[in-house]
C-alpha cells in the first residue's frame, strides 16, 4: 500500500483495477556498461515479457547488443553534451509524441531533466529511478522516485512524490553461474590462472575509478601468494586514472616478475563472461550484486578507502545501506582480502554460494517488475492540478540551472584568469 507519499518494494500499491498492458518508454542515461544501465534493460525486458509494450530510448553505446538480444524495441536518442542539452529534450518530446507512452521511466539525471524540459511542450507521466548513491536535489519532487537503499529512501522523507525502495534487481537466470573455462578461453586466460575482476563505470562519481586504481597499486605492492590477473571491464570519465595505475603496476616488481598482470578491457559487450572468468570480484551497487548472482565471492568497494568482504556476518549493513561504504571499514585492505581468498578455494566456494542464494531470495527481477507495475498504475491514477505540476517543473529547472552554474564556475574562473594573464 502507498501510505502518504511512501511505498516500499515489499508492499502492494493501491492501484486501479485495470491490469491491461501499458506503453512504457524506458530511458537509461546511456548504453555504456554500468549497473544502472543493465538494470534498466533487465527491467524493460521483464516488463515486455509480462505483456507490456516497451521501448528503450537512449543514446547508442557498447551494450546496445544486449538491448537487441532481449528483443526490445530501440530508438536512438542524441548523445547529450555535458550531461544534458536542449537537443535531448527536443528529441525526447518528439519520441513521446510518436510513441505516446503511458509512462516515461527515466534512469538517473540527464534523461530526467530532458523529460522535465520536454514536458513543457509535451506533457507526459514520469517515473524516475536513481541507482546512484546520492540523489541530486534538482530532480522533480512531485513525481514517483525509486531509490536503491533504505538510507536513501529515509533521506527523502517529506518529499511530495512517492518514494519507493527498489533495490537493484538482478536477472538471476541471465546472470547465473557459467562455465569458467569457457569464459577464460574467450578472454585468452589460462584455466589455472587466479583471476580478480571488477566490472563497472570508471567514473569520478563515488570514487569508482579511484578505488580501482587503488586496488591495482595495492596489489602491485603486495606480497602475492600466487600470480594474479586483474580484469578491469568498463570505461568512463576517469579511465585515465586507472590506466596510469596499470602502467605503474606493469613497471613494478610484481609486474616484471609476472606476479600481477592487469588487463584493461574497456567496455565489453557481455560482462557475464568477465564475472564467470573470475575467482574473486570487487565492486559496488548493481555490479556487486551481479557478481553475487554469478556465485563469486565479493569484496564490496566504497569510497575513501572502504573495502569489506561480503559474508554472513557482514551482510546486514549492506542490506540496509546498499553494497557500498564510505570511509575505512576498519578491517583488511583490498590486497590483503584478495591474498587471503587466493589460498582458500573452499571459502571462495562457500561465499559464492551464499551470495547466489541471497540474490535469488531477495533481489529477484520479477519482484521488482511487479513493484514497478504497481507504481506505474498508482501514478496514472494520481491527479495533480496542472498549475502544481508546472510549479514543480519550474522549481526543478531552476535548481538544475543553479547546479550547472556551480559546476561551471571553476572553469569560468580559470578561463578568466587565463585571459587576464594574456592581456597583462
Amino acid at each position: 500500500m502507498i501510505m502518504g507519499a511512501r511505498m516500499t518494494a515489499g508492499a502492494s500499491a493501491d492501484t486501479p483495477a485495470d491490469t491491461g498492458s501499458l506503453r512504457i518508454m524506458v530511458c537509461p542515461h546511456d548504453l555504456v556498461m554500468g549497473g544502472s544501465q543493465l538494470s534498466a534493460i533487465d527491467l524493460a525486458a521483464t516488463l515486455k515479457a509480462r505483456g507490456h509494450e516497451v521501448e528503450v530510448f537512449a543514446p547508442p553505446g557498447p551494450i546496445l547488443p544486449i538491448v537487441h538480444e532481449r528483443g526490445l524495441a530501440y530508438v536512438a536518442a542524441p548523445t547529450p553534451s555535458g550531461g544534458f542539452d536542449a537537443r535531448s529534450a527536443r528529441a525526447l518530446a518528439q519520441e513521446v509524441r510518436r510513441f505516446r507512452p503511458d509512462i516515461v521511466h527515466t534512469f538517473e539525471s540527464w534523461p530526467t531533466m530532458a523529460s522535465v524540459r520536454a514536458s513543457r511542450s509535451t506533457p507526459h507521466r514520469l517515473v524516475v529511478t536513481v541507482m546512484s548513491m546520492s540523489i541530486p536535489d534538482y530532480l522533480p519532487d512531485d513525481v514517483p522516485l525509486t531509490v536503491g537503499t533504505g538510507e536513501l529512501a529515509a533521506g527523502e522523507e517529506g518529499r511530495p512524490g512517492a518514494v519507493v525502495l527498489l533495490e537493484p534487481p538482478i536477472d538471476a537466470e541471465a546472470d547465473a553461474p557459467g562455465e569458467t573455462a569457457v569464459a577464460r578461453a574467450a578472454l585468452g586466460l589460462a584455466d589455472d590462472a587466479f583471476v580478480v575482476a571488477v566490472v563497472g563505470r570508471l567514473s569520478r562519481e563515488h570514487e569508482k575509478a579511484a578505488g580501482v586504481a587503488h586496488a591495482i597499486r595495492a596489489l602491485s605492492a603486495a606480497e602475492l601468494p600466487v600470480p594474479m590477473t586483474l580484469l578491469v571491464a568498463g570505461a568512463g570519465d576517469d579511465a585515465d586514472a586507472v590506466a596510469d595505475a596499470e602502467a605503474e603496476a606493469a613497471a613494478s616488481a610484481n609486474g616484471r616478475e609476472g606476479r600481477l598482470a592487469v588487463r584493461l578491457l574497456g567496455n565489453v559487450d557481455d560482462p557475464r563472461r568477465v564475472y564467470d572468468a573470475a575467482d574473486v570480484v570487487f565492486g559496488m551497487g548493481g555490479s556487486a550484486l551481479r557478481a553475487m548472482s554469478h556465485a563469486k565471492p565479493l569484496i564490496v568497494q566504497g569510497k575513501a578507502g572502504f573495502w569489506e568482504l561480503l559474508t554472513p556476518q557482514s551482510v546486514n549493513r549492506f542490506l540496509v545501506d546498499g553494497y557500498f561504504g564510505d570511509g575505512p571499514s576498519g578491517g583488511p585492505g583490498v590486497a590483503e582480502l584478495i591474498a587471503e581468498l587466493a589460498v582458500q578455494p573452499g571459502r571462495r566456494v562457500e561465499l559464492g554460494a551464499f551470495g547466489r542464494r541471497l540474490v535469488v531470495e531477495r533481489y529477484a527481477l520479477t519482484r521488482a517488475a511487479e513493484v514497478l507495475e504497481q507504481l506505474y498504475r498508482y501514478e496514472l491514477a494520481t491527479t495533480r492540478p496542472l498549475r502544481a505540476r508546472a510549479r514543480a517543473r519550474r522549481r526543478s529547472l531552476a535548481r538544475f540551472a543553479k547546479f550547472r552554474v556551480a559546476i561551471a564556475a571553476p572553469w569560468l574562473q580559470s578561463t578568466a584568469r587565463t585571459l587576464t594573464g594574456r592581456r597583462g
